[in-house]
């Protein structure tokens, strides 16, 4: 839990865009340092110029987080630019998968690279300094509510996602005693490219739900901020689609509970 952000410093991945830099603009407002890192170039430079409009405290590293050396190199810059690092929020991530004989083993392994151990990845190299500094830490991972409810046909996307919700539920089991909080975020629909790519395979019918349903980026990213400073575990981005499709899960889960062991 770190209820006052001001002056701490947050290094956000895939932050070029989406949520990433919707988080970083929620974060930079709230008087935080922040490091964005993404391995698209052109566009790390366009988002840096946007929140450099907020804030001089911003520094942009082209990393791939799927890359150990990459984010170790990152490592260094920022403890010199910005010391201590507070918040990590693991947010690269990439779509991908159909039916699961229709996906090919190439796309499952490059889902998987991204999705899964970039994250480890990250908390791998900067979850040991934040133990040492002992000051109020806290991680963050992206993962879906395709993480929580398997729906549609997504099979590489939705199972790596189901994965970081399970590390990162280990992750908090292991820093219950520790000065680092963990949440695990879990949208259903927001206004990213990933949800742009979707738009353009579905008809209009579906489309116009999909539009319906899609939260805003900066939205979601103070939701994120609000867990980062109450210590919330699950982040959900919406009460009402989400909650449906969760509430039926539960009562399925529930139900079969009930048909094998009768109260």
């Amino acid at each position: 839990m770190i209820e006052d952000l001001a002056g701490k410093a947050a290094l956000i991945t895939g932050a070029a865009g989406g949520i990433g830099l919707g988080t970083a603009k929620v974060l930079a407002r709230a008087g935080m340092k922040v490091v964005i890192t993404d391995i698209k170039e052109d566009q790390l430079r366009l988002a840096e110029a946007e929140l450099k409009v907020i804030t001089e405290n911003i520094l942009a590293l082209q990393v791939d987080s799927t890359d150990e050396a990459s984010l170790g190199k990152a490592a260094d810059v920022v403890e010199k630019h910005f010391g201590n690092l507070h918040v990590l929020f693991n947010n690269a991530g990439i779509g991908g998968g159909d039916k699961i004989l229709n996906t090919p083993d190439e796309k499952w392994r490059n889902v998987y690279e991204v999705n899964v151990y970039g994250p480890l990845n990250g908390i791998k190299q900067f979850l040991p300094g934040m133990l040492v500094h002992g000051e109020g830490a806290h991680i963050v991972n992206t993962a879906s509510f395709s993480g929580i409810e398997g729906h549609g046909h997504q099979s590489a996307y939705g199972t790596s996602k189901f994965a970081l919700v399970g590390m990162s539920e280990y992750l908090r089991n292991d820093l219950a005693d520790s000065n680092v909080g963990v949440s695990v975020l879990c949208p259903n629909v927001v206004d990213t490219p990933i949800i742009d790519a979707l738009k353009a395979r579905v008809n209009d019918d579906v489309k116009a739900i999909i539009s319906d349903m899609a939260v805003p980026a900066e939205t979601v990213g103070a939701q994120v901020m609000r867990a980062i400073q109450t210590d919330e575990f699950y982040i959900f981005c919406d009460g009402t689609h989400t909650r449906e499709m969760l509430e039926k899960r539960c009562e399925r889960l529930i139900a079969a509970m009930d048909r094998q062991f009768p109260k």
